[in-house]
């Protein structure tokens, strides 16, 4: 039962943290969108598409899985497994709150 209770924790945290992730990394990347179009005109191609931020905190996010994964006494398979499924569980949350917020 241990077992079960340290996949399932593994798993919550990152499904709790993908939906947050993603709606800031949107965030981040419309402005950074904003920037480009501004800067069009004056500096093409100077801006990149996604910014920094977004990227390390996708490395963050994965990271920091593996860390709690290794404190939770998780092997890399079960860990990588884990990964998967909350990135799956986080992204359904994530489309079924983006598609109540548009109602």
């Amino acid at each position: 039962m241990g077992s079960f209770l340290r996949l399932a924790a593994s798993t919550t945290l990152t499904a709790l943290a993908v939906p947050f992730y993603l709606r800031w990394s949107g965030q981040q990347v419309n402005q950074q969108l904003d920037k480009m179009q501004k800067a069009v005109h004056f500096t093409p191609g100077a801006e990149p598409p996604l910014p920094p931020a977004v990227v390390a905190g996708a490395v963050g996010i994965g990271i920091g899985h593996f860390v709690v994964g290794r404190l939770l006494r998780l092997g890399w398979l079960e860990a990588a497994a884990n990964l998967l499924l909350g990135l799956l569980l986080g992204v359904t949350v994530f489309i079924y709150r983006s598609e109540d917020e548009e109602v």
